[in-house]
């Protein structure tokens, strides 16, 4: 038996799939792998950030979070990255040196129900009155999202952004105590106070959400690939009733999607081992981009990606097609910083707060300008 691995990993609905071939890499190469951490990525985050020293060879993590886990991830060096798109390759690099192998690029587009919706939105106003008219409480809600974390960041960040304020501009000081941000914070009040969307999801996480409108819960849904395919599944209850589409406008005219690149590093410890460095070659093969591609996922290599746009037809072309439109012109992606969980955390639970009306839309923006500003002043 070869030397022991021990790895971090995200868990979830999009991403258990690939970890079923880990006993693949057993067999072939005599190494034991423990997956001794599974959790949704603040959890993992979290638990990573409380150990010193981190006790694992390989990770899971994420082009805007490694910067912040740079005291354990370790430069890579002598990877083979031909095959990978050049840009998804620089987002995974931090000062030049690559910390990362991308896994997929995650970015979203709406999911609509074509036996309610004839028409996809265009705007997210639009959105707002179609997720209100459609809604027929309690048995379906015109929109579900993700009421907390990342995922309501990313919301915000998209609303905000095609609104004409900005959560990261040069001074790194979000500037959104003014109409757009006014607008974007309005846009998520009304939906959930409404009654357009449940009011659980203000605790929903993404595997949550995902799991009502595929159950027909919900008429929309801004979602992303990697739950694709399990929407098209048999058991899906909107498996022949949804089309996609591309994200909505804001008031400015832009359409803004939120995205960034899941990858898998190694740590200073793991780097060391060849087992390790062969474990990180076997989960992002063309043979694992594969199989995450045809359940959803958008692959990072070019082999794997031309192999689907050539494969794909009917809807699966279309998709591939909203896919390349979103990549090419609405893609948002948080800058490298050291202290963004910091970021996101800050203004996630603030937005949160207006949304549910505890905290009136006037003074969460000030508190999310004022409590990003100390934040960015005291990394200076």
């Amino acid at each position: 038996m070869g030397s022991d691995l021990r790895i971090a990993l995200i868990s979830g609905g999009m991403y258990d799939r690939l970890y079923a071939r880990i006993p693949q890499f057993e067999q072939a190469t005599g190494v034991a792998v423990e997956v001794e951490f599974t959790g949704t990525h603040p959890e993992l985050n979290a638990h990573l950030a409380a150990l010193d020293p981190v006790p694992y060879d390989l990770v899971s993590t994420h082009t805007k979070y490694a910067p912040s886990q740079q005291r354990f991830l370790a430069p890579l060096e002598g990877f083979d990255t031909g095959d990978f798109f050049p840009s998804l390759l620089r987002m995974a690099e931090i000062g030049g040196a690559l910390y990362g192998i991308p896994r997929n690029i995650d970015l979203r587009l709406l999911h609509y129900r074509t036996d309610l919706i004839e028409t996809p939105p265009a705007s997210w106003d639009e959105l707002v009155e179609l997720a209100r008219r459609t809604t027929r409480a309690p048995q379906l809600y015109g929109l579900v999202f993700t009421g907390m974390e990342s995922g309501l960041f990313g919301t915000f960040f998209e609303l905000a952004e095609s609104a004409g304020a900005r959560i990261f501009p040069p001074s790194l000081v979000a500037e959104v105590d003014n109409e757009g941000g006014r607008w974007a914070l309005g846009v998520l009040r009304e939906l959930y106070a409404s009654g357009a969307v449940p009011e659980a999801v203000a605790g929903w996480h993404y595997d949550e959400v995902h799991q009502f409108f595929r159950a027909g819960n919900a008429a929309m849904v801004c979602d992303w690939p990697g739950y694709y395919g399990s929407y098209r599944d048999a058991t899906a209850a909107v498996r022949d009733r949804f089309r996609l589409a591309r994200m909505p406008a804001g008031p400015t005219g832009r359409v803004c999607c939120y995205a960034g690149s899941h990858t898998f590093a190694l740590t200073r410890s793991g780097v060391e081992k060849e087992s390790a460095r062969g474990l990180l070659r076997f989960l992002t093969a063309p043979e694992q981009q594969t199989l995450e591609a045809r359940h959803g996922s958008v692959p990072v290599r070019r082999q794997v990606m031309a192999e689907q746009q050539e494969a794909a037809q009917g809807d699966e072309a279309d998709r591939m097609a909203l896919l390349a439109g979103a990549i090419e012109h609405d893609l948002i992606i948080p800058p490298k910083l050291s202290y963004y969980p910091h970021i996101e955390d800050i203004l996630w639970r603030n937005v949160r707060s207006a949304m549910i009306g505890e905290t009136a839309i006037a003074d969460a923006l000030v508190e999310i300008e004022r409590r990003i500003g100390d934040c960015v002043s005291h990394a200076a």
